[in-house]
């Protein structure tokens, strides 16, 4: 079980950096004014400039090619990586018949769930 999980960890955060530089690298090399020009960089960090905030917009904007889409489902996949390692626990005690450890298990994976949900309300 540790081994899956240590693996599991490493995977998902290197995964989730390697989306990220690739988003930067598409977002710099789309708009090669943002190197040389300090206010078309401006622009992209600036307050009130849209990016892709739900699953569906990063989802759209991976298949366009969006460097913004990209580093969201970067930091999507760095969310979800401790969410998969519940799952995994949820499992993993459940092959080894513990039931308090996965029905406490359980509990915190329901408790993140609901605080999706709240969160995205």
């Amino acid at each position: 079980m540790d081994t899956a999980v240590s693996t599991l960890l490493r995977t998902g955060v290197l995964l989730s950096i390697t989306i990220v530089a690739a988003g930067m690298v598409i977002t710099f090399l789309h708009h090669p004014d943002y190197v040389s020009s300090r206010s078309a960089l401006a622009r992209l960090t600036a307050p009130g400039t849209h990016s892709p905030s739900t699953i569906g917009e990063v989802i759209a904007g991976v298949r366009r090619g969006s460097g913004q889409a990209f580093v969201m489902a970067g930091l999507l996949v760095l969310i979800a990586t401790p969410v998969a390692r519940v799952l995994i626990s949820i499992v993993s005690f459940a092959v080894e018949r513990d039931r308090l450890y996965v029905a406490i298990t359980a509990v915190v994976f329901v408790v993140l769930m609901i605080s999706f949900a709240v969160g995205s309300a």
